[in-house]
């Protein structure tokens, strides 16, 4: 018999998934907040040693590029070496792969996932004549890595019904979408949606989780991102195995995503593959 889940159950088993890392939520958090300082964030970087280590050996690197040659250990230094930007990355990038490796995905999962962030990224990188619909490359990272995650919740707490719907995308021209429904009574995204909000991520980021399969004119900008991210990272062979995928690419998003096919898009593929292959390494690394 088909499962009928409640967002209640989905939120009491979530509590029993590996701790969703804070200091994402606290990242994301200030860089909407003009008070928070570089020192603000440098205290939220040095409460993990390993994330410390990682973001001086970095700075260290670029040092010696340019004329420092001293082993660099202080984090205000390296920080301006690196930039607030490329600190962040490091930090969730680090974080998540961490949360990956607690929650024993399979690593296919994770590819899949660190792919559509980085085109995420690159997309949001895409800038629209607008400013209001400018998205951070922060929030774009975060909402790729994590627009899947409710296979993870799937897989791990209804592992039967999980592989029956995969085995049944497979072999079906229904969209993995309808057969979850069926399956479960909710999709991933649905699921993912409500893991996000628990976790206390951003209001755009629950958003492009929750309908970036299918958006809708009237959905944010972070959202086409995401969906076109998904789209770009499958063509360029960077799907996840055993993942079916019936998304059409909606004009819309790629408008919405500044996504222009009149253009060359070679350089634009070039990145996404080069950045995931770089990105992946860290995941590879700690999964």
């Amino acid at each position: 018999m088909p499962l009928r889940l409640s967002e209640d159950e989905i939120i009491e088993r979530a509590s029993l998934l590996p701790a969703f890392p804070k200091v994402v939520a606290d990242i994301l958090a200030k860089i909407d907040d003009d008070n928070a300082t570089v020192s603000a964030l440098i205290e939220l970087v040095e409460i993990d040693p390993v994330i410390t280590a990682r973001v001086l050996s970095v700075a260290n690197s670029a040092a010696k590029a340019g004329s420092w040659r001293k082993g660099l250990r202080d984090m205000h230094v390296a920080v301006s070496l690196i930039g607030l930007s490329r600190l962040r990355q490091i930090v969730i990038s680090l974080s998540l792969a961490d949360f990956a490796r607690e929650t024993r995905v399979p690593r296919g999962y994770w590819d899949h996932s660190v792919a559509v962030g980085v085109a995420a990224q690159e997309l949001a990188k895409l800038r629209p004549l607008q400013e209001s619909l400018l998205v951070s490359v922060d929030y774009a990272l975060v909402a790729g890595l994590l627009h899947d995650i409710g296979f993870l919740w799937m897989a791990r707490f209804y592992p039967l019904e999980f592989q029956m719907a995969r085995q049944a995308s497979e072999q079906a021209r229904e969209s993995t979408i309808e057969i979850e429904r069926h399956y479960f009574g909710v999709d991933h995204c649905q699921i993912g949606s409500i893991l996000a909000a628990g976790w206390g991520l951003p209001s755009s980021i629950v958003e492009a989780i929750s309908v970036h399969y299918q958006p809708n004119p009237a959905s944010g900008r972070l959202v086409a991102i995401v969906h076109v991210a998904e789209i770009l990272a499958v063509a360029l062979g960077m799907g996840m195995a055993g993942h079916k995928q019936f998304m059409d690419l909606s004009d819309s998003a790629c408008i919405a995503a500044g996504l222009d096919w009149t253009d060359d898009l070679n350089p634009l593929f070039g990145r996404i593959e080069a950045r995931s292959r770089h990105l992946g390494r860290i995941f590879q690394s700690i999964v």
